[in-house]
């Protein structure tokens, strides 16, 4: 029994050592990148060369010209730059050229740095207004070092980066609020266009309301007025006169009526 258990024990050490050198086969080897130093100065020094002594009319046709026919030009040359690498360069100095002034020296370059294949180097300038740094950044291919990209940054005061922010919060602003206010003015103005709303309804008044009619007071009966022409009066007399006496009305002709005066009623 121990002898089998001792036999499992050594085989499973076995494939974890074989597993252990397999994985260790297939890891990558890294490649360390080799470059010339000197090489990567010697272009930043050529861009910063022509940037100077470049005049404005080829620096502008070199920045707006064909890519294919500027990259042949770099390659009949043996200058290592992309196409779009030295027409970005160009086009970058010519926008910042007013700004940073002349050229006044070169302050020194910034150790380079490695990141994948591609090494960046920083190049420290001095112009008249203000100073800048040339970023070029390189990709390594078959032992040669080739601009990729190359960026001029002017470097600016906190008090410049200050009023430049407080300048662009302003612009902003007033342009929204000048945009707010010009709406406001065109809806107003909509209130003077004709028909562009329905006429308004006169306000009638409110009729006021009629005083009730009060009933037309009967005309008081004249005591001496003979009351005999009134049919209705003389029916209902006759008949009050008949349902008291247990008569009828044959016995009888009614020839006058007249009203009495209150005060007979009031002696009765």
């Amino acid at each position: 029994m121990k002898q089998k258990i001792r036999t499992i024990l050594a085989l499973l050490v076995l494939s974890v050592s074989v597993l252990g050198l397999t994985a260790c086969g297939n890891v990558p080897e890294e490649t360390e990148i080799t470059y010339d130093e000197d090489f990567l100065h010697s272009v930043a020094d050529f861009l910063i060369a022509n940037f100077e002594d470049m005049p404005e009319e080829v620096m502008a046709e070199y920045a707006a010209g064909d890519e294919e026919e500027i990259q042949q030009f770099l390659d009949s040359l043996g200058l290592p730059f992309t196409a779009e690498a030295f027409t970005t360069a160009l086009a970058g100095y010519q926008g910042s050229a007013e700004e940073l002034g002349p050229y006044v020296s070169t302050d020194g370059y910034e150790a380079p740095e490695v990141k994948g294949d591609e090494i960046t180097l920083v190049t420290n300038l001095t112009y008249e207004n203000r100073s800048a740094q040339l970023t070029i950044v390189f990709q390594a291919e078959d032992e040669k070092s080739v601009a990729q990209s190359v960026t001029l940054d002017p470097k600016y005061s906190i008090g410049e980066i200050l009023q430049k922010a407080g300048m662009n919060t302003i612009l902003g602003m007033g342009t929204v609020f000048a945009v707010l206010i010009f709406i406001s003015l065109v809806i107003y103005c909509f209130n003077f266009i004709p028909g562009n709303q329905a006429p308004k309804q006169e306000e009638k008044p409110a009729p006021k309301p009629r005083p009730a009619r009060k009933p037309a007071a009967r005309p008081a009966a004249n005591a001496n007025t003979n009351l005999v022409d009134d049919k209705e009066l003389v029916a209902a007399i006759t008949a009050a006169i008949c349902a008291y006496t247990g008569t009828s009305s044959d016995g009888f002709v009614v020839r006058s009526i007249r009203r009495a005066e209150s005060s007979t009623w009031k002696r009765a």
